[in-house]
C-alpha cells in the first residue's frame, strides 16, 4: 500500500522525472502533470493526496493553479516548487493556501519531511483503513511538528526520520526492517519525554501506534 498519492506538476521533464522517480522509490504512488490544465483534471478526479506544484509554468502558472485547486478542494496540501529567485513569490503563496514551498536544487531531506507533514495534516489515511506503519509515521510527524524548536531539532527530526523509514519499509513488505526501527523510535520517545519535549498524552498516542505496528509483525517461529 503506498504512503500516499503525489501529483507532480512541472513543465520541465527533468524535474518531473527526478521527483517522480524519487518519491516512487520512497513508497509513494506518483502521477506527473505537464501543465496546470492536466493538474486540475487530476484534482477534479480526486487522484492526488498532495501536490508538488511548480511556480513558473507557461499558460496557467503555479499561482493560478493553486487558486483553482483551493476552489476545487480546500483540503489537498500543495507544496510550491520554486527557483531561488522566486522564493519571495513562493512565500506569498502561503497566504493563498499553499502548505509549504521548496526551492531548487532540492534538499530532499527537507522535501521528505514537508511531504510527510502535508499528508499528516491532510489525514489521508487512518488506522482503520491503512497498514499500521503509515499511521505511525503520520502520528509521529504531527507530534514532532508541534515540538518546541530545541526539542524538534534534537529528537523530533530523528523521530520523523525513523518513523518515515519504518513506514517505507512496511509499505514495501520489508517487515523485519520496519520492525527493526521500532526500538529506535521507542528510545527517542523516552529521551523526548525525559527532557519535557513530549507531553504524556502525545507520547501515549505514539505508543499506541507502536504497539499496533508490533502486533503486525510475524511471530518468530
Amino acid at each position: 500500500m503506498p504512503l500516499g498519492r503525489i501529483l507532480v506538476v512541472d513543465d520541465e521533464a527533468p524535474i518531473r522525472e527526478v521527483l517522480t522517480e524519487y518519491f516512487a522509490t520512497e513508497g509513494y504512488a506518483v502521477e506527473a502533470a505537464t501543465s496546470g490544465v492536466e493538474a486540475l483534471t487530476a484534482i477534479r478526479g480526486r487522484r492526488a493526496d498532495l501536490v508538488l506544484l511548480d511556480v513558473r509554468m507557461p499558460g496557467l502558472d503555479g499561482v493560478q493553479v493553486l487558486r483553482r485547486i483551493r476552489e476545487l478542494d480546500d483540503s489537498v496540501p500543495v507544496i510550491m516548487v520554486t527557483a531561488n529567485e522566486d522564493v519571495g513569490l513562493a512565500k506569498e503563496t502561503l497566504k493563498l493556501g499553499a502548505f509549504d514551498y521548496v526551492a531548487k536544487p532540492f534538499d530532499f531531506e527537507y522535501l521528505d519531511r514537508a511531504v510527510a507533514a502535508g499528508l499528516a495534516r491532510a489525514g489521508t489515511k487512518s488506522p482503520a483503513d491503512a497498514d499500521p506503519w503509515t499511521p505511525l509515521a503520520l502520528i509521529v510527524f504531527r507530534i514532532a511538528r508541534g515540538m518546541a524548536p530545541l526539542g524538534r531539532s534534537s529528537t523530533g527530526e530523528r523521530l520523523e526520520s525513523a518513523a518515515l523509514a519504518a513506514a517505507i519499509d512496511g509499505a514495501a513488505g520489508r517487515l523485519a526492517a520496519a520492525g527493526g526501527r521500532l526500538p529506535e523510535i521507542s528510545l527517542l520517545l523516552d529521551i523526548a519525554a525525559a527532557f519535557g519535549d513530549l507531553p504524556a498524552t502525545e507520547r501515549a498516542l505514539v505508543e499506541s501506534a507502536l504497539e499496533a505496528a508490533r502486533r503486525s509483525l510475524p511471530v518468530a517461529g
